[in-house]
């Protein structure tokens, strides 16, 4: 081909035309949700890509963005494994409410259109979750796999458990870590590109999507949650689900049991919550490693020392584990007298759900036969995760495994506290494919109501608090909606007291006051902008 002025020109314009035509496409993807506040009333929307500006409100306008009622822009921009991560926290949202929403980038694209649901602000709806961990893939040394996959394929099954999400549409999702590989291989940046990928296939065929809450497992390094996915930066926390329903304690194996600052958190806010105004209906925790392991791991000693009395003494009804790659669901059991294994406890005891198995390299049991555990109702090495449906009287527990996708029959309502849909395969071991965890005494304990009046709440700066009697030593604590103690002062000889929250965070908090004997009274403040 001969190159003249004219011909130069023509490849020029069209090499700039074509240089335009690339920036208009699309360029946000990898889309998450996740909590970092009161789930009734917040959610964090989070993506890769570009910077853009999520449109968003109860009214479905497509990808027509300028129509919707709200927008918001992005609170955090950063790079993380090689992600270009961009998060947006939309507040001030209504409970139990339906809402569709769009990203309208820098370039002037627009996503396509999905929805989230919050969830309830009222302990009488139910509820239903997803729980589970472990979606890494194995890996290789000298070329020899070290961890394989029997699937021949880790992510493969992986995928397929992301698609049963979409069918079952749960209200969200705890997942107990170890995504990827991450510290044993070299490309972490693909290993993150393939796992968000993979997550998009969990956005089911209407655009919804489901929020995560997360804990870090030992194959993330300590900010990888946090810079991944935007939850709390210490990577350990409470959320309040549908106001008293169930407290759900997010906690971190990685930081340690043992580990006095989360530990000391733990304790309080295990304390608020227990025989107070504030006690929800359940109790819940979720960690990555298990306290007693049914493959490769055996007994961790310091959860056995540091968290299983805690979750004793205060009441916890459930707990989900991962990190082992097998599957596991105890009888309700309590530790015994050398603190070094459970014992079965049907009245006092904690339903222990684990080990791990969103897809990750299977391993062999430790403990069969006459050597199975005592404590141990059924155990088995398939894929799956755990479908726990909760309401005020009962928790339902059931497991999804990975099989026979296409005849699961897709839910298409956005009621919360759903059933699983017709066409799913439950695990059906030899004691039954479901539990069932009830309590005799549901209820939440009468306010003592020594607070009369609070005003104006919402509010930007001051609080005023008017009291019903004059208080007479007692302490007023401020806990943000995660159960992070926020302020802490004295009160006494007063009968009223101004409260200056421009120090705490924007959204709901919690004033507790509490009196010499132990009594605890609770009320729900709003922090503006």
């Amino acid at each position: 081909m001969l190159f003249n002025k004219q011909n130069i020109f023509s490849v020029a314009l069209l090499s700039l035309f074509t240089l335009s035509q690339s920036n208009l496409k699309a360029n946000t993807s990898h889309y998450t949700l996740s909590y970092r506040d009161d789930p009734a009333t917040t959610i964090t929307v989070g993506w890769s890509g570009d910077d853009g500006i999520v449109y968003y409100g109860t009214t479905d306008y497509g990808t027509n963005y300028n129509s919707y009622q709200l927008n918001h822009s992005t609170d955090r921009i950063l790079t993380h494994k090689g992600q270009n991560r961009k998060f947006s926290r939309l507040t001030g949202l209504s409970p139990n409410t339906l809402y569709y929403f769009v990203i309208h980038d820098v370039n002037g694209n627009t996503s396509q259109r999905f929805k989230f649901h919050t969830l309830s602000d009222n302990p009488n709806d139910p509820i239903s979750f997803i729980s589970g961990g472990d979606s890494r893939d194995g890996f290789s040394l000298l070329g020899i796999y070290i961890e394989d996959c029997p699937s021949g394929d880790c992510r493969e099954r992986r995928k397929d458990g992301n698609t049963i999400v979409s069918k079952i549409r749960p209200d969200f999702i705890a997942f107990n870590g170890d995504f990827v590989q991450n510290q044993i291989t070299s490309d972490i940046f693909q290993e993150w590109n393939n796992w968000l990928e993979d997550w998009q296939l969990t956005i089911s065929s209407d655009g919804k999507m489901y929020p995560l809450v997360l804990t870090q497992g030992n194959h993330e390094d300590n900010s990888d949650m946090y810079n991944l996915f935007d939850i709390p930066q210490d990577e350990y926390y409470s959320l309040n689900i549908h106001n008293g329903l169930f407290r759900l304690y997010s906690l971190s194996s990685e930081v340690g049991a043992c580990d006095n600052t989360q530990l000391n958190w733990l304790t309080n806010d295990l304390q608020n919550y227990t025989n107070t105004p504030l006690e929800p209906y359940w109790k819940i925790a979720q960690h990555h490693n298990p306290t007693y392991a049914m493959a490769l791991y055996g007994l961790n000693q310091d959860q056995m020392d540091c968290w299983t009395d805690k979750f004793e003494t205060y009441g916890i009804d459930l707990v989900l584990e991962s990190h082992s790659h097998t599957t596991k669901w105890s009888w309700p059991c309590i530790s015994n007298a050398n603190n070094d294994a459970f014992e079965v406890d049907q009245i006092n005891g904690i339903v222990y759900l684990g080990e791990g198995q969103w897809g990750a390299p299977h391993r062999s049991l430790d403990y069969t036969g006459t050597d199975q555990k005592s404590w141990i109702r059924d155990q088995a090495v398939f894929d799956n995760f755990f479908f726990i449906r909760a309401s005020k009287d009962t928790i339902q527990i059931e497991n999804v495994s990975f099989e026979n996708i296409s005849s699961i029959a897709t839910i298409n309502d956005d009621i919360l506290g759903s059933f699983l849909p017709n066409g799913t395969t439950t695990w059906n071991p030899s004691n039954g494919n479901t539990i069932y965890i009830t309590q005799q005494n549901v209820g939440i304990n009468n306010t003592t109501n020594s607070i009369s009046n609070i005003y104006p709440n919402p509010s930007k700066s001051t609080v005023q608090l008017d009291f019903s009697k004059i208080m007479i030593n007692n302490t007023l604590e401020v806990y943000n909606s995660l159960g992070k103690l926020c302020m802490k002062e004295e009160i006494n000889n007063v009968s009223s007291h101004e409260l200056n929250i421009e120090s705490l965070c924007n959204g709901v908090n919690y004033i507790l006051i509490k009196d010499i004997n132990g009594n605890i009274e609770s009320h729900k403040i709003i922090k503006t902008k």
